[in-house]
């Protein structure tokens, strides 16, 4: 989930990151759909606005798609005890920092709990921290800069920071969490994913029954 006040964090990181390389954009959008075969049906329901917003943020749907399956599983009216909300589990805090300042089309008023309008500022979220980490010689295979991502995504741009620097994480959700969107990337065009599997083992299941039950 998103930390609250984690967008002022980035003003920390001066000297920490590289500004996106115009010519290389790093984990942007290819394909035009979910292409990883493991991805729940809970979260593949959701397809049309993930591969609407990972167009239209250029970021890779199928990043969208495992990050969606570690925050909700695809439960559109998850709630977490921290107060993030819906299908990319986002904090009201944050919601506003997104919605002034990474949305293409900043807006005022907003339903965190409209299963498109969740995506959206997931997807913008994302492109923000992609923009903010990604490095040309990070790819191709841009393993490094999900694992990045993912750390600023769930403990904020500080624990990126602090990952990119090697200064590592103590937080054990965000180590967890950011490895386990690193493995399953790597996994993505397996026809499964182990890293998946231990996910829904540790307790993913329960957010897939209410997944399921709500389609």
């Amino acid at each position: 989930m998103l930390t609250i006040g984690a967008v002022a964090a980035v003003g920390l990181l001066t000297g920490a990151v590289l500004i996106r390389q115009a010519s290389i954009v790093p984990l942007r959008s290819k394909a035009g759909h979910i292409t990883a075969s493991w991805i729940p049906e809970t979260v593949k329901r959701w397809d049309k606005p993930i591969a609407e917003m990972a167009q239209k943020y250029d970021i890779d749907p199928d990043l969208l798609a495992i990050l969606m399956t570690l925050e909700s599983g695809g439960y559109s009216k998850a709630k977490s005890e921290a107060g993030a909300e819906g299908l990319m589990q986002i904090t009201p805090p944050t919601a506003q920092d997104i919605a002034k300042k990474y949305l293409k089309h900043p807006v005022e008023s907003y339903d965190l709990l409209d299963p498109r309008t969740n995506i959206e500022f997931g997807a913008a979220y994302l492109a923000h921290l992609r923009d903010v980490f990604g490095e040309r010689g990070q790819g191709p295979s841009w393993d490094a800069t999900v694992e990045l991502i993912a750390a600023g995504y769930n403990g904020g741009p500080g624990a990126a920071g602090k990952l990119y620097r090697g200064e590592g994480l103590r937080d054990t959700q965000t180590v967890v969490y950011s490895r386990d969107a690193f493995n399953m990337w790597r996994e993505r065009h397996a026809k499964s994913s182990p890293t998946f599997d231990r996910w829904v083992e540790r307790g993913g299941s329960a957010l897939l029954e209410k997944a399921t039950a709500e389609q």
